[in-house]
């Protein structure tokens, strides 16, 4: 069947594009300090990869309802290649800059395409693909990260070891995207000029402003709203935690192959959280185990900088990290894709995604900050406390809605 075959890509094609990007990604914040960039600058490059999305979030989305997520995929992954090229090649500040604009239109682009190819059909078959869809990206999180690792070590000089991955990762960039522009061939995309929106409109500025105002339309279902929130939480960790552990490892001794086996460990444990999900789902409702995962989360930054001085306990501190994140992306996608149409789910996407980026793009600015005023150990401590401190206010207010509605 054609439908399971487009689904099948969608799990197996994102969980490429995350090697992909886990084998490159990793090693931004450290190539940018060989640069001579600062913790401050450093905190405001990672940020700067989640600013074009912001504004290309909802009119991506409604160009994955009107002219396919195949055909947005492709351009994602032009984006993806023109990043990895720019690194590769980068001699100052200004190619990174750029480098981070490309990429963070690729993730949000490729992100929402895959997720809209995983989430159709019944009910049944939409979660089935969706947990196969989460655990192959988590893969491709442990699998990039250990290539990577991989490729820079096999360089006595760091950042020629910096430089082969992104050249490593261009090249297999390359090949995904030679896959996609042949499997386009053959996807039915639907047809444009029947699309509700016309697509020059989607691409004028009022356009863009009304794709916003229709995401935002979305939020009225409150399971849209608890998943918007608790991926807001999760994923402002999960960006500090990747962007700056690297960081920290590197400043308390860490090797570059322990670093990038810290980084695959995370997204084994990611991976490994699917097999206990459905377990879960049977005993607790969605919404207690996202809660749950945001609380061991938060405590995991919180605690770094005690379990960072011994290699075990970072690694057992990195595992339970990644199983908590990984609980999260299944379980906020199931959770909103059931509260709207199929034909919505390219908006739900990018609004799910413009979610992400604010937080990624607050997260790393706050914690580049505190670190360079501070120091990274002190602002794992600070950012750790406070995250706990938001978990405990969702908790309370996700329990006092609940109420509202049971009354």
């Amino acid at each position: 069947m054609q439908a399971d075959r487009f689904r099948r890509f969608g799990v197996y094609g994102g969980g490429v594009f995350f090697t992909i990007t886990g084998l490159s990604g990793q090693f931004f914040t450290l190539y940018a300090q060989e640069l001579g960039a600062s913790t401050l600058s450093i905190g405001l490059l990672v940020t700067l990869r989640a600013v074009l999305p912001i504004f290309i979030a909802m009119p991506s989305g409604q160009l994955i309802d009107s002219i396919g997520p195949m055909k947005m995929l492709i351009v994602g992954a032009v984006s993806l290649l023109a990043s990895l090229i720019l690194n590769a090649t980068a001699a100052g500040i200004v190619s990174l800059v750029l480098s981070q604009f490309f990429l963070g239109a690729s993730i949000i682009i490729m992100a929402s395409a895959f997720q809209v190819l995983v989430s159709t059909g019944d009910v049944q078959t939409r979660n089935e693909y969706i947990q196969k869809y989460s655990m192959w990206m988590s893969g491709g999180g442990m699998l990039g990260p250990l290539l990577g690792g991989l490729v820079a070590s096999a360089f006595q000089a760091p950042m020629d070891g910096y430089r082969a991955a992104f050249l490593t990762a261009a090249v297999s960039c390359a090949g995904l995207l030679v896959a996609l522009l042949w499997l386009s061939r053959s996807y039915p995309h639907p047809d444009d000029k029947a699309a509700d929106v016309p697509l020059e409109d989607i691409l004028s500025v009022r356009g863009v402003f009304a794709s916003y105002r229709r995401g935002m339309d979305l939020t009225g279902h409150r399971p849209v709203q608890f998943g918007l929130t608790a991926t807001f939480l999760i994923m402002y960790i999960q960006s500090l935690y990747n962007g700056f552990l690297p960081l920290y490892m590197d400043s308390v001794g860490y090797t570059t192959m322990l670093i990038s086996v810290a980084l695959a460990l995370n997204g084994l444990a990611s991976m490994a959280a699917r097999y206990i999900l459905k377990g879960l789902m049977d005993r607790l409702p969605a919404e207690y185990i996202l809660t749950g995962a945001g609380f061991v989360a938060a405590t995991c930054v919180l605690v770094t900088p005690i379990t960072g001085l011994h290699v075990v306990s970072m690694m057992a501190t990195v595992i339970v990290m990644g199983g908590a994140v990984g609980l999260n992306l299944p379980l906020s996608i199931m959770i909103m894709v059931d509260a709207v149409g199929e034909t919505e789910r390219g908006k739900l996407m990018g609004l799910r995604l413009l979610v992400n980026r604010v937080s990624q793009m607050l997260s790393p600015a706050m914690f580049g900050v505190l670190g360079h005023l501070f120091g990274l150990s002190v602002a794992l401590y600070g950012g750790g406390a406070f995250l706990l401190a938001t978990m405990f206010g969702f908790s309370a207010y996700a329990n006092r809605t609940r109420s509202l509605r049971g009354s």
